[in-house]
């Protein structure tokens, strides 16, 4: 049966300022809002804001988007580069937890997820990586015409406006220098370097490269196996942090046709009663607010760009999942589609910490008292200095033959194992889920075999961390609604159950002990042994052969990158999909997903190139239809 989306349940909390007519009102949402809008977008994230600044170039096109969080003020803590990863500002969080790990240590942990416009380009750690060519070749393979790396590298270059300004000495000692026919200098979204560069940085690079890691001069090409400075999302004018609010809508905040309404959650997609078949699709009408229960109607198309988390889970309350789980909701069914909440992938990591102890070595941690008074006078003079750079530039993508000289014997076991031993119980055994399971471990064995893609990522800090985080993941989890009512209790995060199951596969943990043993022998080369690097607790009593406390240390230590995709996938029906190439959920005819969650493998990168690619792909004009989307 195919579904035409008609309402969305929004609930209203406080009331804003009106700014250019763009700003809604909460309080004021009736008597300001149109009768009516040709999109209405949920989500003021990444894809969100990109497709509603698209969208609305064409003046004849009315679009509301609907965001749960704020405005976000520009405080320090978000703006500038050298304070990223000192915390999250608690109201711009979801504050979500996930379920205890089961695979691991049995503890929960938390997932920050972006509650603010701009979602997470508020929020992460600004690093711009696309990952590799094959990487997104792998998504063409799996059923997604025109989705391949070719099909992306158009709107990777139109999102950004990529600036290669680096003084001449940082671009000879770490081998910076930008292939500016992969990048686009005209985009939206600034796109380049820090103007400080700890001096760290320098024999991380030397020494990876003794370890044979090729160093690359712009990780960005489609070759990504190696070691490099990362781009990163730097305004260089100014040096701060470039997000999807201020490079998306700041600057069309006059446009008549775009309204953004904020504090504003939804909470249930409504179908129309238009009689149809089994065979048959409804159109997406439109929204229904909980404040009220008024209703907003919408003339084209609904479309989900919530996350990864807060998108399956809004599917599922509205009707469109696993019958099971509907069912135990107590939500009619529909659209039965298993896929939705399913194939949740993320980047798990292991920060090892190697303090640098040579004497007189200048690092993040100098950053305090006089010291940081000047360092905050020089960047707010003339922005330059120890703040323009944020907490991680310097990384390194190892492939698996870097890792393990018996890859191709830890390779051989993946095909063979049974996938119904590594999903999760319930709609996770669907045969449509095996099915598309045992093809992603197929093509993932293809990809971890070639030597220009990346299994794990280092990332260095300036201070002596060396984390390790796995890049295909052959783990598989969940997302599902715990209530109808995703406001019950007060709190969305508290109605939502993420089950990453980190390491439910082995081959990720292994992974990632493959990665700590990369460290210990990173930190005994030359260029490293200048540092004085000193390990911490647990990794001073942990030799490069001790498998067992390794892994007992990953099960302990594992966090995340923050980087959840697949929960809505862009695969066929057959390999437990839920979106076609076209975004559009299977079943409707006019309600999408276009956040993350369509992502059907993870690439070996931090994902906000991607979305914003993403986004900027499935929002091209159908040149026969001017109101509507390119059908791809």
């Amino acid at each position: 049966m195919d579904l035409t989306a008609f309402l969305v349940a929004i609930f209203f909390s406080a009331c804003l300022q009106a700014v250019d007519g763009l700003l809604v009102p909460a309080n004021k949402f009736i008597d300001l809002a149109l009768p009516s809008y040709d999109y209405i977008v949920v989500g003021g994230g990444v894809s969100g804001l990109v497709v509603a600044n698209r969208l609305t170039e064409n003046k004849n096109v009315t679009v509301l988007v609907l965001e749960a969080g704020d405005l976000d003020s520009g405080p320090d803590l978000v703006t500038i580069p050298g304070l990223v990863g000192h915390g999250f500002i608690p109201s711009q969080n979801w504050n979500i937890t996930t379920a205890p790990q089961e695979s691991l240590d049995n503890r929960t942990r938390d997932y920050g997820q972006g509650h603010v416009v701009g979602g997470g380009s508020i929020l992460n750690g600004l690093v711009m990586t696309r990952g590799a060519r094959y990487d997104y070749d792998a998504w063409r393979t799996l059923g997604n015409p025109g989705w391949s790396w070719h099909g992306m590298l158009r709107y990777f270059k139109k999102s950004e406006n990529f600036t290669a300004c680096v003084a001449p000495e940082d671009s000879q000692n770490l081998h910076i220098r930008p292939h500016m026919k992969v990048h686009g200098q005209k985009g939206p979204l600034q796109v380049g370097y820090p103007r400080f560069f700890y001096n760290s940085s320098r024999n991380f690079l030397e020494g990876i490269s003794e370890l044979g890691i090729p160093l690359l001069p712009d990780i960005n090409t489609g070759i990504a196996a190696g070691a490099s400075v990362a781009p990163a999302t730097i305004n260089d004018r100014n040096q701060s942090r470039a997000d999807s609010r201020r490079a998306y809508l700041d600057s069309v905040l006059s446009r008549p046709n775009l309204h953004l309404a904020t504090q504003q959650t939804v909470t249930r997609v409504l179908f129309g009663a238009e009689a149809v078949d089994e065979d048959s699709e409804r159109p997406a009408k439109g929204l229904k607010r909980a404040f009220g229960v008024e209703r907003m109607a919408c003339d084209r198309e609904v479309i989900l760009a919530a996350g990864a988390i807060i998108s399956p889970s809004l599917l599922q309350v509205s009707g469109i999942g696993p019958a099971s789980v509907l069912d135990e909701l107590g939500v009619p069914v529909q659209i039965d589609l298993p896929g939705v909440g399913q194939n949740l992938q993320d980047h798990a990591m292991v920060g090892a910490f190697y303090n640098y102890t040579r004497s007189g070595m200048f690092t993040a941690n100098n950053l305090t008292g006089s010291i940081l008074e000047e360092v905050e006078s020089q960047y707010f003079a003339n922005r330059t200095g120890p703040l323009t750079h944020p907490l991680i530039s310097t990384l390194a993508f190892a492939s698996l033959r870097h890792l393990d000289m018996n890859w191709e014997t830890l390779l051989s076991n993946i095909p063979g194992s049974e996938p119904e031993s590594h999903l999760p119980p319930g709609p996770g055994q669907h045969p449509t889920i095996l099915k598309g399971y045992a093809r992603q471990q197929h093509l993932l064995t293809s990809l971890l075999a070639r030597s220009s893609v990346g299994a794990l990522e280092v990332m260095a800090d300036s201070i002596g961390t060396l984390t390790a985080a796995v890049q295909h993941p052959l783990s598989r989890g969940f997302v599902r609604a715990l209530s109808a009512d995703l406001l019950a209790n007060g709190s969305v995060a508290r109605n939502i159950l993420l089950d990453p199951r980190y390491c439910s596969h082995p081959f990720d943990c292994d992974i990632i002990v493959r990665g700590l043993k990369l460290n210990n022998q990173l930190v005994k080369t030359k260029a490293m042994q200048q540092l004085v690097p000193q390990p911490a607790y647990p990794w001073d009593d942990l030799t490069s052969q001790n498998d067992t406390a390794l892994l007992e240390a990953v099960h302990s230590k594992l966090q995340t990158e923050f980087h959840p995709a697949g929960s809505t996938s862009m695969l066929p029906l057959e390999f437990g999909g839920v979106v076609s190439p076209r975004l559009m959920v299977y079943g409707t005819s006019n309600l999408r997903v276009i956040d993350a969650g369509i992502i059907p493998l993870l690439p070996a990168a931090h994902i906000q190139a991607a979305v914003y690619a993403i986004a900027e792909k499935v929002c091209q004009p159908d040149p026969h239809n001017p109101l509507a989307f390119r059908r791809h």
